[in-house]
């Protein structure tokens, strides 16, 4: 069915229900502004199309929104919109109060560290990898023993990501500061 052919057929319509005025002198976009707008299509749109109607954008990402649609996000948008907000992953003060994770730390074995905070804590390894900023896959390799940790800059990085406790990192262990004073006396 041609646009020509609807638009005429809801005209129409509209006469036969008495949407539309009867003035022959009307112009034909204001008449079918006038359809859409006595179905209760048009509603409180911000924009308007091509034939000077108004239309209505989705919130989220502008696209203009069915005529079919009452909500007031397209389809996609809804379709792709988290289930539920998003939380930050943290691991609690408290497990660093266990024996097993502390053994572990101390045996500076970081796979089973990783592994046994996950345990505790729930994490999923791409939560730790968002903690750490260590790849999702390295950390299955380090928890499997497949890989080691050696680079003390990671070390320094997993350890800072995880919120560990200076006394139970180590003071090499730490990330440092130096303030611009003491570089200055250093030199």
């Amino acid at each position: 069915m041609t646009a020509d052919r609807r638009t005429h057929q809801l005209f129409a319509l509209a006469e036969e229900i008495q949407v539309l005025p009867a003035s022959a002198s009307e112009r034909s976009e204001d008449r079918e502004a006038g359809v859409w707008e006595g179905f209760g299509l048009r509603t409180h749109g911000s924009d308007t199309g091509p034939s000077g109607r108004s239309v209505r954008r989705c919130r989220r990402c502008q696209c203009i929104l069915s005529r079919y649609n009452e909500g007031s996000y397209c389809g996609s948008c809804v379709r792709n919109a988290p289930s539920k907000p998003w939380v930050v992953p943290a691991v609690p003060a408290e497990v660093w109060n266990r024996a097993d994770i502390q053994t572990a730390l101390f045996a500076r074995d970081f796979g089973q560290v990783c592994h046994l905070v996950r345990i505790a804590t729930g994490l999923r390894q791409s939560d730790m990898a968002d903690l750490t900023g260590l790849s999702q896959a390295f950390l299955s390799m380090l928890e499997s023993g497949g890989r080691r940790l050696t680079n003390i800059d990671k070390i320094v990085e997993l350890l800072a990501g995880l919120n560990i406790p200076a006394d139970l990192a180590g003071p090499t262990l730490l990330p440092t500061t130096v303030s611009t004073e003491e570089a200055y006396h250093a030199s």
